[in-house]
């Protein structure tokens, strides 16, 4: 009797860890038919959010469930269903999210000799206007784009002004945006993306000893939601930001919170049509939101070069204070 209770209590630890393995599967599939389909609609490209977390979390399971189908014999038919099953979803992801592109083979010195981009989300309820003050001067950047600038921000945060010689202020919440340059005789213009609401900064850089001439588009998208509509309206700003890439002749960069990950299709519209790179290429994962998961988080915040563009250095600020996203650093001339 005693051994019988044994046996029938050994058989549920691997029957327990089975349904888990199971069910962690199942839900990729479901992100992975999400994702396959997400022109569909902009409900299931929601689903490419996870792409990353779904290729770290299959590489993991298919470990475990190959371990249960080698040491669980008697249960060696379901251990190696799940295996395929989680396999083929895991090559799926491997495509999308092209890991060996995070690998750092490419040059990537922040003590290159160009001209410094500093991006920052800070936050529309951050308070703590002077730890970002502090926190902007301490980067020493040519040019920063600072986002979700609200009208109570502005008064400190024009503290900065010394620091730059010239800079564009446009209050207006969660859609405000400003953008500071060093370089005299910088300008600025202003663009309502796909009639939007929300500004974006056409920058038009000098040439310098640290940089060609060049343009800089500074933008924040909407983000996705549920309902979609917000999900098609940032889609129509990525829309027109490739369209203003293409026009450009020379060196061209976009920069800023785009709400989109790299692996989904608007994004790959955007790089495509805009005649784009993404600059994290062969530099790491640089993710970005939320800013305390860090290497979980997911990268939505950009900088996108055109090829007369070269990028010496790309990064994520690992400090981030009271906003939700981390800043995101560049080297480029």
């Amino acid at each position: 009797m005693t051994r019988a209770i044994t046996k029938i209590e050994s058989n549920w630890i691997p029957r327990g860890i089975l349904l888990i393995c199971s069910t962690l599967v199942v839900l990729s599939w479901f992100a992975m038919l999400g994702s396959i389909f997400s022109s569909w609609s902009p409900l299931l490209d929601l689903f490419c959010h996870t792409s990353w977390h779904c290729l770290c979390g299959l590489t993991a399971i298919s470990m475990v469930i190959a371990a249960g189908l080698y040491l669980n014999k008697s249960m060696s038919d379901r251990w190696s269903t799940r295996l395929w099953l989680s396999f083929i979803a895991w090559i799926y992801f491997a495509w999308a999210v092209q890991p060996w592109t995070l690998i750092p083979l490419a040059r990537n010195d922040p003590a290159a000799q160009g001209l410094k981009i500093y991006s920052w989300n800070f936050l529309i309820g951050n308070r703590d206007i002077d730890d970002v003050v502090q926190h902007v001067r301490e980067q020493n950047a040519d040019v920063v784009v600072l986002i979700e600038l609200g009208g109570h921000h502005v008064d400190e945060l024009k503290r900065l002004s010394s620091d730059f010689a010239e800079q564009v202020w446009i209050p207006s919440n969660t859609a405000g945006i400003a953008v500071l340059s060093k370089l005299p005789n910088t300008t600025f213009q202003t663009h309502d993306l796909a009639e939007a609401g929300m500004p974006a900064i056409e920058v038009t850089l000098p040439e310098s000893p640290k940089n060609k001439a060049m343009k800089l588009l500074a933008v924040h998208t909407r983000s996705p939601s549920l309902p979609p509509s917000r999900t098609l309206e940032r889609d129509r700003q990525l829309k027109a930001v490739g369209e203003w890439a293409a026009a450009i002749s020379g060196p061209c960069a976009v920069v800023g919170d785009l709400n989109i990950t790299p692996w989904s299709r608007p994004f790959s519209s955007l790089l495509r049509q805009g005649k784009l790179w993404d600059s994290r290429w062969y530099r790491g994962y640089c993710g970005t939101w939320p800013a305390p998961l860090r290497f979980l988080g997911v990268p939505i915040d950009h900088l996108l070069v055109n090829g007369q563009c070269e990028v010496l250095y790309r990064d994520v600020d690992p400090y981030f204070g009271l906003s939700d996203h981390r800043p995101i650093v560049a080297i480029v001339k």
